[in-house]
């Protein structure tokens, strides 16, 4: 059984569907990506996966478990973390007070992991979140998600508005973040990004799959180059 594995999900906003009939699956120490355009259902699939909003229909399962309509309390605590996108920090906080914030409901204050996979972060655990560059800033959105111990972190659109060494050296961390137990599925709007560094990939189209596979075979997929890198056909 896969760690996370999603049947069929349908799900939206008022009368508005946005995703139609999603399956993913997720499993064990994996990097997967979702990728895709801007509007394509992204961010919808995580807010579903995490109970920010109700699913239509389908099923949702973690570690056997089915998540549909569970409560965002109890999706923490069963192992799943979500960094959304734009970061989201208490901006008026510390960094060490947002890192233990997400630690909190695990009663976790051991920011060992989070320092060592990033070494900037411990000299800035006095300083306020708002100071920082934005990719510090990015590394302690997931730092504060790592904290709360999951087996599952859920990544959204971590390189918006970085700089691209930036991006490449946190997104360098996700495989070892997968190896010490903690899946990763990151959506990403730069699939050069997302395929270069995940295992297995799902391209989301105006709320669908229409494709998926190992992330390799994607990335030179012709189809995918010229839709989504900007190259030619030829």
């Amino acid at each position: 059984m896969s760690l996370l594995e999603v049947r069929n999900l349908n799900a939206g906003y008022g009368r508005i569907q946005v995703l139609w009939d999603v399956s993913i699956d997720v499993e064990p120490n994996q990097v997967v990506a979702l990728v895709g355009a801007n509007g394509a259902g992204k961010t919808t699939l995580l807010r579903a996966l995490t109970g920010m909003i109700r699913i239509r229909s389908g099923s949702i399962h973690f570690q056997g478990h089915e998540m549909a309509g569970s409560a965002i309390e109890s999706i923490v605590d069963l192992g799943i973390a979500h960094v959304p996108e734009g970061r989201r920090l208490f901006m008026g906080l510390t960094v060490r007070e947002n890192l233990l914030l997400g630690g909190w409901r695990k009663n976790n204050r051991d920011l060992t992991r989070v320092i060592e996979l990033f070494p900037a972060l411990g000299e800035r655990l006095n300083q306020t979140a708002s100071t920082m560059s934005g990719g510090e800033q990015q590394m302690c959105a997931i730092g504060r998600g790592l904290m709360s111990m999951p087996t599952l972190l859920l990544i959204d659109e971590l390189s918006l508005g970085l700089a691209p060494k930036t991006v490449d050296e946190i997104v360098a961390r996700l495989p070892q973040i997968a190896a010490s137990g903690t899946a990763v599925l990151l959506v990403e709007q730069d699939i050069d990004i997302a395929l270069s560094v995940s295992e297995r990939a799902y391209v989301v189209e105006t709320g669908r799959i229409t494709r998926s596979g190992p992330s390799r075979e994607l990335l030179t997929d012709r189809s995918i180059q010229e839709a989504y890198l900007g190259l030619s056909p030829g």
